[in-house]
């Protein structure tokens, strides 16, 4: 029989012994989240709690940092079972939550996850910080300690202290780009707050105010071209254009896209044409997927790196146009594969690559998808507050979750479970997990007929079979993605060969993983 170790009663000397330790650990070098981890392991162990969590929230974005259970750490499932709807109403209220069921405030979820006594605090940092709040939050799972008011006083008033140490911190903050507030794009920021982005996020930094190369690296899905353009909008270089130039193979649109054209340069030029590096002449040019580039279109992008001129088409100066342009390329093909097989020239490899950020896929990153999850839901339906139940997040941060579509199908698998829940019931405020996997809920419809069975159904009758054919739908378009983006990936990145593998027009397979079917412009 396992036996539960009752804490020690919380006497008045005790709480100002942990207050002085808090402070001493505030003081503590290293960063602020550091600091803050270290304080959340003093309450935990002070308070007795079965379970403690520090959310770290930057705009819309909400990450655990650190969570803890006495002596360890708490493993993804673990955490992902504390009361979110407390720490939500935390932030949202800026007030210390305290819910018992003692006291007869126990919510569902508390029921639900068979919390005993939840409390969750947030704590606010200097206005220059780019922390903006952080919310400690610990629980008890059993009725039988003696929790008593001094634990409650005890965490407000580590909450309150640690708040007024913060508001010294002068961590400067990245500035918010007035194109990101505008187009609700996420802010640097706001990318980098996930725990698992933290090895990313000091080389980021320092990328902010530089003018050399980088090279984001990741699986297709991972948010390269995202985490590129808020780099490029953070910086104080700009304009930001963006060049989509893998899905041609021939060398004259290419360069004219890049390069521009001169009239008459070739047939059908009748007017003159500006190219993507002359738009972006004093800021930035981002290059996705730059392992689709042809042989000579990655000479002519050599070129430019090493000497910062160009020709556009039909040009006859005697010198060349010049052009001040920090590049940012990136690709989820294998570049160094590319290299030993001839197909991407290494000398262009080390002119794009002063800087290499690799974007780890989210399976290596399973705590961060049940913030992620939220943060859609609330980007898709600002006002209204959607909650994930027990079952949602433990499929989502399931081992047997491979999450090949990374970030991307996460989203994307978010968007239709709230699609499934608003059907359901239009004034539905939780997903649950057969929202998320409508086939582990039903057997598979079949197609209705125009029979006399169907001719007297019942509206829901119909509804159903709608809803089973939209979810088989769903996993059918979920399936194509996969297979196309490693059909492409097998071929190196080139669509045009990826398309002949399958007797498929390029057009086609380009329009269905998403990306446009002809070059084009689009500044920042």
């Amino acid at each position: 029989m396992v036996t539960v170790q009752e804490p020690q009663m919380l006497t008045a000397p005790r709480m100002w012994q942990a207050l002085e330790e808090l402070v001493l650990r505030l003081e503590s070098p290293g960063t602020v989240e550091e600091r803050l981890g270290s304080c959340l392991e003093l309450l935990v162990e002070t308070l007795s709690a079965d379970r403690g969590l520090l959310v770290l929230v930057r705009g819309s974005a909400r990450h655990v940092v650190t969570a803890r259970a006495s002596a360890t750490v708490l493993t993804t499932a673990e955490w992902s079972e504390a009361s979110r709807s407390i720490i939500d109403e935390a932030i949202l209220s800026g007030e210390a939550v305290v819910r018992s069921g003692l006291i007869g405030q126990r919510s569902q979820s508390m029921v639900d996850l068979d919390i005993a006594l939840a409390m969750a605090a947030p704590v606010r940092s200097g206005a220059r910080s780019a922390l903006e709040r952080a919310v400690f939050y610990v629980d008890f799972r059993t009725t039988d300690r003696h929790i008593s008011r001094n634990h409650v006083d005890l965490f407000k008033g580590a909450c309150r202290v640690i708040s007024l140490a913060l508001l010294r911190d002068d961590e400067p903050a990245v500035p918010a780009p007035a194109e990101s507030r505008r187009t609700g794009r996420p802010q640097l920021d706001e990318i980098l707050s996930p725990p698992s982005l933290a090895h990313l996020r000091a080389e980021v930094r320092s990328l902010v105010r530089g003018v050399s190369p980088v090279l984001v690296l990741g699986e297709s899905g991972t948010g390269k071209t995202l985490l590129a353009t808020a780099l490029a909008e953070a910086s104080a270089r700009g304009p930001v254009v963006r060049a989509t130039l893998g899905s041609s193979d021939d060398l004259n649109t290419i360069t004219s896209e890049l390069f521009g054209h001169e009239r008459g340069a070739f047939s059908g030029a009748i007017g003159k044409r500006i190219g993507l590096v002359e738009y972006a002449h004093g800021g930035t040019l981002i290059f996705d997927e730059i392992l689709n580039l042809p042989p000579l279109a990655q000479q002519l992008l050599l070129d430019f790196t090493q000497f910062g001129t160009y020709r556009p088409l039909g040009y006859a100066g005697r010198e060349p146009r010049r052009a001040d342009v920090r590049l940012i390329s990136a690709t989820n093909g294998d570049l160094d594969a590319a290299m030993e097989a001839g197909r991407f020239r290494r000398d262009l490899y080390y002119r794009l690559s002063a800087t290499t950020l690799l974007v780890p896929p989210l399976r290596e990153r399973r705590q961060d998808i049940v913030p992620m999850a939220e943060a859609f839901l609330r980007a898709l339906d600002p006002e209204r507050p959607w909650a994930l139940t027990v079952a949602a997040r433990r499929l989502l941060t399931s081992p047997e979750a491979a999450w090949p579509g990374n970030v991307r199908e996460l989203e994307s698998r978010v968007a239709r479970a709230r699609e499934r829940a608003l059907a359901d019931d239009p004034a539905a405020l939780v997903l649950d997990g057969h929202h998320l996997q409508p086939g582990r809920r039903h057997a598979p419809a079949s197609i209705p007929s125009r029979s006399a069975n169907h001719a007297s159904a019942k509206p829901t009758d119909w509804l159903h079979e709608w809803n089973q054919l939209q979810a088989a739908r769903s996993e059918l378009e979920n399936r194509e993605l996969s297979f196309l983006e490693a059909l492409v990936s097998a071929f190196g990145g080139v669509h045009a060969r990826a398309a002949r593998a399958i007797d498929l027009p390029r057009t086609t397979l380009v329009s269905r993983l998403g990306a446009p079917p002809v070059p084009r412009r689009a500044a920042g």
